[in-house]
């Protein structure tokens, strides 16, 4: 009887579809988030901190960005297309044309290649389940030790956070994410 059995749990063992690889070992969501943010076409980011600023950054790939920083009472607004800044200190009224600092140019690609240092328990939001991993800003500084929660199905972020600062990712490909060239543009002074 045993002889029979053994072959047959062999063979429905062998039926069973293998499952697809787990989606929580690091390298497969390493590897998911890049792609997922390297994909989004468009998206907004909303950084707070504790400090007092907040700066709301629109994407739109594969090279432009619309900052606008209010800090203090004043705010700035910065217009990055490739290589060129457009600079505003009032409002959007006025910009000034220069060439964009690397340093600005890699932190700004940086939101599109969040490392994933170390995978954490799933975090409830809503009702939803979010994944959750914890990673070291990607800057020169490595000072910046964030929690990121991301959607499960599309790998999308969804924030990151600690005690003084927050990312929110929100409008991942809506049209309406447009960044243009300012018409308003003087050069840089001389």
């Amino acid at each position: 009887m045993l002889r029979r059995l053994v072959p047959l749990a062999l063979a429905a063992f062998l039926a069973v579809p293998s499952a697809p690889a787990r989606a929580d070992d690091l390298a497969t969501v390493r590897a998911k988030v890049a792609g997922a943010m390297q994909g989004a076409k468009s998206f907004v980011v909303t950084t707070t901190a504790s400090t007092g600023f907040t700066v709301t950054l629109t994407f739109v790939a594969p090279d432009r960005y619309h900052s606008s920083l209010a800090y203090g009472g004043g705010t700035r607004d910065i217009v990055l297309i490739g290589p060129v800044a457009y600079v505003s200190a009032d409002g959007g009224q006025s910009y000034r044309k220069t060439d964009t600092p690397p340093a600005v140019l890699e932190a700004q690609s940086q939101l599109r290649n969040v490392p994933v240092d170390q995978l954490l328990p799933d975090k409830v939001l809503a009702g939803k389940s979010w994944g959750q991993f914890a990673t070291t800003a990607a800057g020169p500084e490595k000072d910046q030790h964030l929690t990121c929660t991301y959607d499960k199905k599309t790998y999308r972020l969804n924030d990151c956070v600690n005690e003084g600062f927050s990312l929110v990712f929100s409008r991942y490909d809506d049209p309406a994410n447009v960044v243009t060239i300012p018409t308003v543009a003087s050069p840089a002074p001389r």
